[in-house]
């Protein structure tokens, strides 16, 4: 060997050393296939960066492995570009759409471009999804509700209830940073006088209210009312995303992987589907897009470990697509015990409109609840929830969350190549009852009409924020997720619960994610 070519192979020696043994060194290795694609070799795959996704990265990096995330969205932290608001929705406001797509009012024109909520529209229900790194926590109202033991024993007879209520449940609200608004900067704050007129009108009909835990940081909140940081939740931030304040996975699980230096994010990578290999590791065709939603590049990522949770329509489609296209296996229970969770929205009209009604100014973040769970007859569990339109409009909003006594079923489309729902008004039929015997009470009791200017008949049936099951754990997978009919596919994400839950789900999936991935590692899963 000359000099020369002696000097070369030993910095490349060096060097190689050097990104081996530092946080630079990334999971992925690229090289081109006869195709012309991008082929990428990476040991470990998640799809998805919501709760489940973002559980298995922590816990897989914290273990020493090295993981590689494809996320569909954009990394808005890493973007710079700023959260829109509801009443100026801009380029966060909607996933590739022309208008916006809120549950109603959609009078705002959009450019497309790749924003943080999406809708999947079929054809009874409309169910609204998170789109970026971090998933459904960008767009959801954060609230954190752990719910009644005694419905998860109904829902998980299998699990040790015991131990989720005295470990994970309190692991997962110290890792979301959970807190509770101060009672008396409540009782104090006008952007609160919705909940305030809310929690009065439903003690007065007879119903119990309740105080909703939340992600959005209070502290903060308190100082954003004071004008010393920026305003977020006072500035009608939420279903677009928060640019302060709300503690969204990027913030929290997600920002613990990262800083690991296991853990390397690819966004805008949308997953067309998955093959099985011969020797029992996977091969996804993946579309890299930019803001447009044009693909700039097609890949072939190969991976031994596959980690679903890509949210519980997200990877169903994966599922039964796959299957229609490459013969991928799937158990005969994917797509069955599927629900809404019980979503039913409603509302009230002509709510104290003599003094002020619910208040021209709204938090986005809602606090109260109203729990009548234990009502044998008509058990529900309602969200008061904001609704900032900039004016008084003298209305009250609900989302009640109900139980599903008929579960739905999700089946693949051939002609339309996408999943579809089994799923009808048979389905609602006790939510609706439930809706109807909560506003009547409300209304005998503090006057008001059901709310037609925000729903059809002032029901809103076909709203749905929380898709849960198709893909159910102990069910479609073992007890730990680890889909039935493989050796190396897990599943960690809302499809896992079947259906119902009771409450709003996100704590409930973060604590099952907590326990899944910790036997995984623990069975030595990904080794």
């Amino acid at each position: 060997m000359d000099r020369k070519k002696f000097i070369k192979t030993g910095l490349l020696a060096v060097s190689g050393f050097y990104f081996l043994n530092s946080n630079l060194f990334q999971a992925v290795q690229p090289k081109t296939g006869k195709s012309g694609k991008e082929i990428i070799e990476a040991p470990i795959l998640i799809i998805g960066s919501g709760y489940g996704g973002a559980v298995s990265a922590l816990r897989l990096c914290e273990a020493g492995k090295k993981v590689v995330m494809l996320e569909m969205g954009l990394n808005w932290e890493k973007s710079g570009i700023p959260f829109s608001n509801m009443l100026k929705p801009g380029k966060s406001a909607a996933w590739l759409k022309k208008k916006t797509i809120a549950p109603f009012m959609n009078i705002f024109s959009l450019a497309p471009f790749t924003g943080t909520l999406d809708r999947m529209d079929f054809e009874n229900i409309n169910i609204w999804v998170g789109r970026g790194v971090g998933g459904g926590s960008l767009v959801n109202g954060g609230m954190a509700v752990t719910p009644k033991e005694s419905y998860f024993k109904e829902v998980f007879p299998d699990l040790d209830s015991e131990k989720f209520y005295s470990h994970y449940f309190p692991l997962v609200q110290k890792e979301l940073k959970v807190n509770v608004i101060g009672e008396q900067f409540l009782k104090d704050c006008p952007y609160y006088k919705f909940t305030r007129v809310g929690e009065a009108e439903a003690h007065k009909a007879g119903f119990k209210t309740i105080r909703v835990p939340n992600v959005y940081d209070f502290q903060y909140m308190e100082k954003e009312y004071r004008n010393e940081v920026p305003r977020s939740a006072f500035n009608t931030e939420v279903i677009y995303g928060n640019n302060h304040g709300k503690n969204s996975l990027d913030k929290t699980y997600l920002k613990k992987a990262l800083e690991t230096g296991n853990l390397e994010i690819l966004d805008l990578h949308h997953v067309e589907n998955i093959k099985l290999n011969g020797d029992k590791t996977y091969t996804l065709q993946v579309r890299q897009t930019d803001t447009s939603g044009t693909t700039v590049s097609e890949k072939e990522f190969n991976c031994k470990k596959l980690i679903l949770a890509a949210g519980t329509m997200g990877t169903l489609q994966l599922l039964l697509h796959s299957n229609a296209v490459n013969h991928f296996p799937v158990h005969d229970q994917i797509g069955k015990n599927w629900g809404n969770n019980g979503n039913f929205m409603t509302g009230r009209n002509w709510v104290k409109p003599l003094s002020g009604g619910t208040g021209s100014k709204q938090s986005t973040i809602p606090v109260g609840g109203i729990d009548n769970w234990e009502d044998e007859e008509h058990p529900f569990f309602t969200e008061i929830a904001p609704l900032p339109m900039g004016m008084d409009v003298a209305t009250a909003l609900y989302l009640l969350i109900n139980r599903v006594d008929k579960k739905g079923e999700v089946y693949y489309d051939p002609d339309t190549k996408k999943i579809s729902l089994d799923w009808n008004q048979t389905n609602t039929v006790k939510m609706r009852e439930n809706a109807d015997y909560f506003i009547k009470k409300m209304n005998r009791a503090n006057g008001g009409t059901r709310s037609h200017f925000l729903f059809n008949n002032g029901f809103g049936a076909n709203v749905c924020y929380h898709p849960l099951g198709g893909c159910v754990l102990g069910k479609a997978t073992n007890e730990y997720g680890k889909l039935k009919d493989h050796d190396n596919l897990y599943v960690l994400d809302g499809s896992l619960i079947p259906g119902t839950i009771g409450v709003n789900p996100f704590v409930t999936i973060t604590a099952i994610a907590e326990y899944c991935i910790e036997n995984l590692i623990r069975q030595n899963e990904f080794v």
